[in-house]
């Protein structure tokens, strides 16, 4: 094995490298997580390329991983979501924009222009 390939590339270099690891029993063992660490699941997602510079752009701004910017906004819009819709409920200016969007969208081009 070349110093420029540090990974065996045939049989003798396998044997050779393996033979040359040494295991130390000695070593502690890392403490496993506790019950109440919360778990993380990694998901694939598509988003808009729009949404995605404004997560990068934000992230970027703090100087935080993409990552953390996308759970926070994720977790926000969930609790808006799921907020009590009753009338003296606090709204976010964007769904108020969302919903007159759609309400004048769906208006006759002549009410449109009132």
């Amino acid at each position: 094995m070349s110093e420029q390939n540090r990974y065996p590339s045939n049989a003798d270099q396998a044997e050779q490298f393996l033979g040359a690891l040494r295991f130390d029993d000695s070593a502690p063992e890392p403490d496993l997580p506790g019950p109440d660490t919360p778990v993380t699941v990694s998901k694939t997602v598509r988003i808009p390329f729009e949404v995605n510079e404004s997560i990068e752009a934000e992230a970027k701004n703090r100087g935080v991983p993409f990552a953390v910017v996308f759970r926070e906004w994720l977790t926000i819009g969930m609790a808006a979501a799921t907020q009590d819709q009753s009338d003296d409920a606090p709204v976010s200016r964007a769904e108020v924009r969302r919903v007159l969007t759609l309400a004048l969208s769906s208006l006759h081009p002549v009410q449109r222009s009132a």
